[in-house]
């Protein structure tokens, strides 16, 4: 309202200074209805500002049985959950604070990654092995749908040089594999990383099983706890046939999980040869052939 008036005051100035009739124009300006109605309406909004208002009660509940039930939903647990979920999203709070890099990178180390993944109670989804001739640590496969496998900063070829700060340097597999287990929360990995990642273009394949397979009864699996045990008829969804002896599958029943080693179509025909070698050699008794002689 005051911004009106003295917008009014500074167009009426000019005819104020021009001309006497100017002080009649402003006298009818100012009595004018529009105005009055204006500055009453600018008096009550000023006397309703003044005044403090008390509500008519203080429990709301009293008014209406609804507002009781709706404040028994409001307090429930994962009413308070859902809430604080969406705020959680909203604001972007659920992002893992991962910790700063070392300082004490040599420049020369152009080649190397620094990988950091935050391990909860899953696996990480990766196997390791020795190379052969080199004696390294290798990433010798990633398992589908895994925490390493999502997070796209391993693949298999991948070198371990330090495991949070620990040189794996002439430590042997089941050692490293102890470092990861005992390690929660954040594990910082030092990797070299393999030239060209693997580009994987195989179909997924569906398959029934014909046997029963138990890992832990597998002395040849290289990772039982990575094993997928199943049974005989149940449908397996082959996700990876990279490797020529441990495939990656998981059930067609439950794909939520991640997948699991199974031994490939080749290494239970190669199984199934060296138990039928295995076993003691039974001869067949063949029964003697008569001749009848007739008189």
């Amino acid at each position: 309202l005051s911004g009106i008036l003295r917008l009014l005051l500074q167009e009426l100035s000019l005819f104020y200074s021009r001309d006497v009739n100017g002080v009649c124009l402003l006298y009818d300006l100012l009595h004018s209805p529009w105005l009055q109605a204006l500055l009453k309406v600018y008096d009550c909004l000023q006397k309703f500002k003044e005044k403090k208002l008390l509500p008519a009660t203080t429990h709301a509940q009293i008014l209406s049985c609804e507002i009781q039930e709706l404040r028994q939903v409001l307090q429930a647990p994962h009413c308070k959950a859902l809430l604080s979920a969406h705020d959680t999203v909203a604001q972007k709070d659920f992002e893992p604070l991962l910790p700063p890099l070392p300082d004490n990178i040599p420049d020369s180390e152009e080649a190397m990654r620094i990988v950091c993944l935050v391990k909860n109670q899953q696996p990480l989804g990766a196997t390791i092995k020795r190379h052969e001739l080199t004696g390294e640590i290798l990433v010798a496969r990633v398992i589908h749908g895994g925490l390493v496998e999502r997070s796209g900063l391993l693949y298999a070829g991948d070198k371990l040089v330090e495991v949070n700060g620990v040189s794996v340097e002439g430590l042997d597999p089941e050692e490293v594999i102890h470092i990861l287990a005992m390690s929660c929360g954040t594990i910082m990995f030092k990797v070299v990383p393999v030239s060209a990642p693997p580009v994987s273009s195989q179909q997924m394949v569906y398959v029934r099983a014909m046997i029963d397979y138990w890992p832990q009864e597998d002395p040849d699996i290289p990772c039982m706890d990575a094993g997928l045990p199943f049974l005989k008829g149940d449908i397996l969804q082959i996700v990876d046939q990279n490797d020529a002896l441990w495939w990656q599958a998981r059930k067609i029943s439950d794909l939520a999980i991640c997948a699991g080693l199974i031994p490939s179509n080749h290494l239970l025909k190669r199984k199934q040869r060296e138990f039928w070698w295995s076993q003691p050699y039974q001869p067949h008794t063949c029964l003697k052939s008569t001749r009848c002689e007739c008189a």
